[in-house]
């Protein structure tokens, strides 16, 4: 594997060990989440070779619509494609919502029409994965985001318990959504195993990574502006 990887900081902390998964969350919504976990995927399998990889987001808002007027994460269709181990679009994003709002505030609208009332628990459920089979699960919006009836992102975390990946947008302000991303995981006593600047321009400020390293101890690398 290129050494250059921004992956390569990651695989090493894992030489002895591979946990079952990893929890895909960010400092803020549409900071590069998805992005990082489908090149984190493909990374995954050129580091493991024979490793299935099971995406999971298991609830999203702001989905399309196909040519048979059926719903589906845009974001769940970039996953599909990057582990390439023919799970449905339904299987990696089981509850999905139109209108672009929180899932939680989605889900509040769909029960005052009759809809069912989606809890910390059911989208656990809608997380398992295959046995053997490496889960990667990507929330939607922030770490305290609301994604439930009854929860945030740091809930579901929590109750699922694997290692947290934590993706900050690099834009102005960042750094103190990273400090406090991170300050939430640790109080909820999870393990943060990674932290990811993404660049989200071809300006973004080169220092960001330097800077975030000299305010916290967990291990950072930088993934490059993509132009997509």
């Amino acid at each position: 594997m290129n050494t250059a990887s921004p992956f390569t900081a990651l695989f090493d902390q894992l030489k002895t060990t591979l946990p079952g998964g990893f929890f895909v969350t960010g400092t803020d919504t549409d900071i590069g989440k998805t992005y990082v976990s489908c090149q984190l995927a493909n990374a995954l399998q050129q580091n493991q070779p024979g490793l299935v990889i099971s995406a999971r987001k298991p609830i999203a808002s702001g989905a399309l619509r196909d040519h048979n007027d059926t719903l589906y994460s845009e974001d769940a269709l970039q996953l599909q494609q990057a582990t390439g181990n023919h799970e449905t679009l339904v299987e990696i994003c089981h509850y999905l919502f139109e209108e672009p709002i929180s899932p939680a505030r989605a889900i509040q609208q769909a029960i005052n029409q009759g809809g069912e009332r989606i809890c910390i628990q059911n989208l656990v459920s809608a997380c398992r994965v295959p046995t053997n089979h490496f889960a990667l699960v990507e929330g939607a919006g922030g770490i305290y985001s609301p994604l439930a009836i009854d929860g945030l992102n740091i809930d579901l975390a929590t109750a699922l318990q694997l290692p947290v990946i934590l993706v900050v947008g690099n834009k102005l302000g960042c750094l103190n959504h990273a400090l406090l991303s991170i300050s939430a995981i640790e109080n909820a006593g999870l393990k943060l195993l990674h932290i990811f600047v993404n660049n989200l321009s071809d300006h973004a400020d080169p220092n960001t990574l330097n800077d975030l390293q000299n305010l916290t101890v967990y291990p950072i690398s930088q993934i490059p502006f993509q132009t997509l």
